[in-house]
Parts: C-alpha cells; structure tokens; sequence
C-alpha cells in the first residue's frame, strides 16, 4: 500500500484529496492544526489524522516523528496547507504579512526540507506543492500571496533538479477557478480598508470573488483527480494546470504593457 502525507486537510482540496487517495486504496496520513475538531475523515478507512501545524517547527519535528516511528517512508508529499491575506500591501500589518509568507512559503519549505529522508528512504517519490494560477500572473490587492506563490514555483523548480538523483519528482498544481469556499473561509483582511483610498477597488474586488459560485469553476474533486495524475503518471512532468489554461493563454498572448492596462482598467478603475 502506498502512502502519501497530505497538509491542511481539514477542508477543501485537502480534504477532497484525502477522500480521493483513500477511495484508490491509499494509506492516507491527513495533517491539520486541530484533529480533534474532524468529524467526516477520521471515519474512513485507510486514513490516519496527524497534527501538524506547518507553522510551528516543533509541530512539524512531532509530526515528522509520529509518522517515521509508524510508516518508516512515504511515497507522496503533498504540500496542501495554505489561505490568502487580501488588501493593499499599504494597508498589511507586519504580521500579517509574516504570518502569510510562513504559511504558504516558510511552513511549506520547512514541511518539505523535514520529510525529504522519508522519501529518499522509499528510494523514490514525489513532492507536489499546490500553488495557483496566481503564481502564473497576478492581480491587485493580493501582493503577498502572489508573491509566495512566485517563490513555490521557484523553490519547486530547483527541487526538481536537486532531488532528481535521489529518483524524487517535485511537481507544481496550479488551481484556477474552484468551487470552495477558500475566499470565505480562508483569507484575511488587511487592517483598515474601510475609509481608506483602497475601499471601492476592494470591495467591488471582494464582491466578484465571494459571489456564489460559478457551475463552470472545477470542484475540488476536479483537482483531487490532478494530483492523483501527478502522483501516478510517473512522469516527470512538473506542472500541471486545473480549470485556467485559458486563463494562462489570455495572459501570454499580451504583452507586459497590455497586461497591466487591461488589469488596472478591470480592477483598479
């Protein structure tokens, strides 16, 4: 039975992956910051909750530890744990802006530097990060977040390289349009935009990305399946696209110049 770790599992794409691994016979082992308050996935078979906060470096060596003692090596890492600080990067307290890059950067680097001898171990693996279309292009009032995705995608790159000896695939997703709830259950607000010069521009931005979902956006199912794909087709393949290569296109068929006169026109007006 192969096994794969999967991080912030608690809800949307972690959890659809947890479910979907299982369904294929997988040793799941589903980490989030509170086990006890999982209800649905402690009930399936093949599935082992772990607490791991990714950043908390103690809560990662308990994990690591917990994990090693019983499994001794894994065939996938996957790197699921993350949220969105949204505002001007103006408007973004020191720690909000600390707390975003140890999420989605810090925490995930160290995650991965831990459990690379599990992997090597297996004498081979793989480590699939989920980024986003926005570590592709970006967009206003999301600076930090595109910018830890931007260094995902670097940091996954060189791993590729790096680890390539050791038989290790690393291997990028890049969600597009989902249909969770990550915008109103996983992002934060910078401080003070109510009243500022920004608030049109963010409400109006808000608005559009917490309406109700489009029927024509990818479930979080939809990128369950992916991930099995880059976890399975032993490929060495690194990046692989949901629900925006559209998206993707539109952007590289326009120039650098065009790109931004047609974002500010579209969300900064």
């Amino acid at each position: 039975m192969k096994t794969i770790v999967i991080t912030g599992a608690s809800s949307g794409i972690g959890k659809a992956t947890t479910k979907y691994f299982a369904s294929k016979g997988w040793q799941v082992i589903a980490t989030m910051r509170n086990v006890e308050k999982e209800k649905e996935l402690n009930l399936l078979e093949n599935v082992d909750l772990i607490t791991l906060d990714v950043t908390d470096s103690k809560s990662i060596d308990l994990a690591y530890q917990s994990i090693q003692d019983k499994y001794h090596k894994i065939d996938v890492l996957l790197n699921n744990a993350g949220y969105c600080l949204f505002g001007p990067l103006e408007l973004s307290s020191e720690k909000q802006i600390i707390d975003t890059y140890n999420t989605l950067l810090v925490g995930l680097t160290l995650v991965t530097r831990k459990f690379i001898p599990l992997l090597r171990e297996n004498k081979q693996g793989t480590i699939i990060s989920v980024s986003s279309v926005g570590g592709v292009l970006t967009l206003p009032l999301t600076p930090t977040y595109h910018a830890a995705k931007y260094a995902v995608e670097g940091l996954m790159e060189a791993l590729s390289y790096e680890l390539s000896p050791f038989n290790i695939d690393c291997k990028i997703i890049e969600p597009g349009g989902i249909q969770t709830d990550f915008w109103n259950r996983s992002y934060q607000m910078s401080e003070g935009i109510e009243n500022s010069v920004y608030e049109k521009e963010a409400k109006a931005y808000l608005e559009r990305m917490t309406q109700p979902v489009s029927p024509n956006r990818s479930k979080p199912e939809d990128v369950a399946k992916v991930i099995y794909e880059a976890a399975t087709d032993g490929k060495h393949h690194w990046r692989y696209t949901v629900a925006c290569d559209e998206f993707i296109k539109h952007r590289q068929s326009m120039s650098d110049d065009e790109w931004y006169e047609t974002t500010c026109k579209n969300y900064m007006k």
